[in-house]
């Protein structure tokens, strides 16, 4: 059963780089209380945010609509569609999801590891980016801008996580979130497009609560997330930013007390959600939660009412090195996001990667 009774914590980004203490609200936000979503959202934010958000969020409906064989050049099967173009590939709810697609790349460097080796072994995240650099050259650099101003801000949301933690851990690493975000090479950024649909698709319930993205956990450490953008596809005024009409659309979490909660991101905040990755290095003092979208869906009366309707958005996956010792049990990150990724894959779950 859904509630809104959980507020969503908002920290003040000036706040963050001024060092005011914070750790209450990471504590109400990530911590173990039941409570806890496992979301954090961000305000106050430099002035450059929302024109990069309105740049690049854009750009995923005009690439979306770009000819088959213009996206095909971008799509990299043998990375499992980590790098460029994805669409249909991953399953959800036991069938290829082809309501949505996916544009998979590291915002910070575009060849993550020069060792030939290491891209044949890891391709997920080792294989160089892939740009379309004819049919939309515009999209490398407005990918990246906004991909790296989202790290920059989750550098300063790992200060304060290092130090909520630290201070009730003391054998945990002040700055172990910080030298993730700093030194991992598997950086991951995901532009997703939401095509407009035409009522409810076949085999699928008016109230599935995730009918636009499956429950799962995100399993790197932190991860930053734009609000969605609605776009009128059909306006003669160009892409335009249009407010969500079904008010039950939107990004659901279950909180650590196991109710579900629909969580709403202001078009000028940034959100941050914690991953498992994390969870296990801070032993569940931050803590990871099951998250889902549910589509705008129209009313039976009228299918077509949402029919040109698009909704694009954009997420950041900060995530710990390949060789990183994640688990009890010695396996580092690169082994583990393997083991996730077919368990995801395999048994026809939906995931972020």
């Amino acid at each position: 059963m859904s509630s809104n009774s959980n507020e969503v914590v908002v920290v003040d980004y000036q706040d963050l780089v001024n060092g005011v203490d914070v750790s209450a609200k990471i504590e109400k936000a990530f911590g173990a209380h039941k409570h806890c979503l496992g979301l954090l959202l961000v305000s106050n934010l430099p002035s450059e945010y929302l024109a990069l958000r309105e740049r690049l969020l854009k750009l995923a409906s005009t690439f979306a609509a770009l000819p088959e064989e213009a996206k095909d050049k971008t799509v990299h099967a043998d990375s499992r569609y980590s790098f460029g173009w994805s669409c249909g590939k991953e399953i959800m709810n036991g069938k290829p999801d082809v309501s949505k697609g996916s544009y998979y790349a590291n915002p910070l460097m575009d060849e993550p590891e020069s060792s030939k080796v290491l891209q044949e072994k890891f391709p997920e995240y080792c294989h160089p980016n892939v740009w379309p650099e004819e049919d939309l050259p515009e999209l490398e650099q407005a990918f990246k801008e906004l991909g790296q101003f989202v790290v920059a801000v989750g550098k300063q949301v790992a200060k304060t996580c290092d130090a909520f933690v630290h201070s009730k851990l003391p054998s945990f690493s002040p700055t172990h979130l910080q030298d993730v975000i700093r030194e991992s090479k598997t950086t991951k950024a995901r532009l997703l497009h939401y095509y407009p649909q035409t009522g409810a698709a076949e085999g699928e319930k008016r109230d599935d609560m995730d009918s636009w993205c499956g429950w799962h956990l995100d399993h790197g450490s932190l991860t930053g997330l734009t609000s969605a953008m609605f776009i009128d596809e059909s306006s003669k005024d160009g892409l335009q930013e249009v407010s969500c009409p079904d008010p039950e659309a939107g990004l659901y979490i279950r909180n650590r007390g196991n109710e579900v909660v629909k969580a709403s991101i202001p078009r000028d905040h940034l959100a941050f959600q914690t991953g498992e990755a994390l969870q296990l290095a801070t032993r569940g003092l931050l803590a990871a939660t099951p998250h889902c979208v549910r589509g705008a869906t129209p009313p039976e009366e009228d299918p077509k009412r949402y029919a040109t309707l698009a909704r694009n958005t954009f997420a950041v996956f900060m995530q710990p090195s390949l060789e990183t010792v994640v688990t009890e049990d010695g396996r580092n990150f690169g082994q583990w996001t393997k083991e996730v990724l077919d368990r995801y894959y395999d048994k026809a779950e939906d995931t972020e990667i």
